[in-house]
């Protein structure tokens, strides 16, 4: 049977935020207290298998932010991150992420602030979850909450209001007993909340981004083979005797352009909605996410033309020409044969160049059709 669609859930934070006391909280045990994680990485990301609300979420927890390994902090997440970019199938991307920032600490510091902008500029939805927030009154809270919105508005994508792409959330994840009474635990429902409802924001945001990187990704592989085919071509020394090499060329980007790209674009698309629909059936109706529109119009040849851009291939004057001595011996020469295989090769980088860049300038087109189709 083919598993469910399953949210994948980061989780960071310093040390001594109450990081593992929040996910025992949230899943309502000891989660990270039992050793049942698997390492991710050599040092310190560990992935779990936990319930939420009985819907299943796979739990990436990464070590706690100390004070001088905050740069290897960055690397490790920055691997994860490509480890789980945009670039690879939807199942694996990070569909929610969760910062936590310690309420009694009374400021936002700036590591926090840079790494809640990182998430936000790269299209995630990011929930801030004050912890130990017992340790504060109501207008300690409002205060930090706005603190935090202040120092990160400027990452906040444009096509996104601040309540679009970060949730802040106060909770206290343990029950306590005080001179005054006991503490309460409060704030799970709005932290559950924001993972399995929130995770369709982040998707939507990094559906077009994937499809670009997937496209510019195909395109350096064309690049790669179009070279592979030169190193088995025969060179002439001299300019004009390539014209038929430079001809094949664009002729084999005409194709990429028109036929390859586009079908490549379906593909992907396809495969999307198919995800979709799998998560959507899997977290039982939270994630309301329906592609169909998008699915309908793809089968339309006339409503395919947001994907076929306009591309002008390079020309290289290749002048017909006769072939005097000089131009004969040229054609021979070793020095001047490998001249031109940079030439050609230099010709191929620029074909390719222009390609990743048409295919990075569908990114907004992208986002108005997925966000039309939702």
């Amino acid at each position: 049977m083919e598993e469910d669609f399953i949210c994948n859930v980061l989780i960071m934070g310093k040390t001594g935020t109450g990081k593992s006391s929040l996910l025992n909280y949230l899943c309502d045990t000891n989660l990270a207290k039992t050793g049942s994680g698997k390492p991710v990485t050599g040092e310190g990301i560990y992935e779990y298998k936990a319930s939420i609300n009985g819907q299943t979420v796979r739990i990436f927890d990464s070590w706690g932010i100390e004070a001088g390994k905050v740069d290897r902090w960055k690397t490790l997440i920055d691997e994860s991150l490509r480890d789980h970019g945009v670039h690879k199938n939807m199942e694996d991307w990070f569909h929610s992420v969760i910062y936590c920032i310690q309420a009694g600490g009374g400021r936002v510091e700036d590591v926090d602030s840079e790494i809640i902008k990182k998430f936000l500029s790269e299209g995630y939805l990011l929930t801030v979850v004050l912890t130990k927030a017992d340790q504060i009154d109501e207008d300690d809270e409002i205060q930090m909450k706005n603190s935090i919105l202040n120092d990160v508005k400027s990452a906040i994508p444009s096509n996104a209001n601040s309540q679009g792409s970060l949730s802040i959330i106060a909770t206290c994840s343990e029950r306590k007993k005080t001179r005054s009474g006991e503490t309460v635990p409060f704030g799970k429902e709005g932290v559950q909340k924001a993972i399995l409802d929130g995770w369709k924001k982040t998707v939507v945001e990094r559906i077009p981004k994937h499809v670009v990187a997937r496209l510019v990704e195909y395109v350096s592989e064309w690049e790669y083979t179009e070279k592979q085919k030169l190193a088995n071509s025969k060179i002439s020394g001299a300019a004009e005797k390539n014209e038929s090499i430079y001809k094949e060329i664009k002729s084999d980007a005409e194709r990429l352009r028109k036929v390859d790209l586009s079908a490549y674009c379906r593909e992907i698309l396809d495969d999307i909605v198919a995800n979709c629909q799998k998560a959507d059936a899997s977290i039982k109706k939270t994630f309301k996410i329906e592609l169909r529109g998008m699915a309908e119009a793809r089968s339309k040849e006339e409503d395919l033309k947001w994907w076929q851009w306009v591309l002008a291939i390079p020309v290289i004057p290749v002048a017909l020409i006769n072939v005097k001595l000089s131009e004969w011996i040229r054609s021979r020469s070793s020095t001047h044969i490998e001249e031109e295989r940079r030439n050609i090769e230099n010709y191929i980088e620029k074909v390719s160049a222009h390609l990743r860049e048409e295919c990075l300038r569908l990114e907004p087109r992208i986002a108005k059709e997925v966000t039309k189709a939702i």
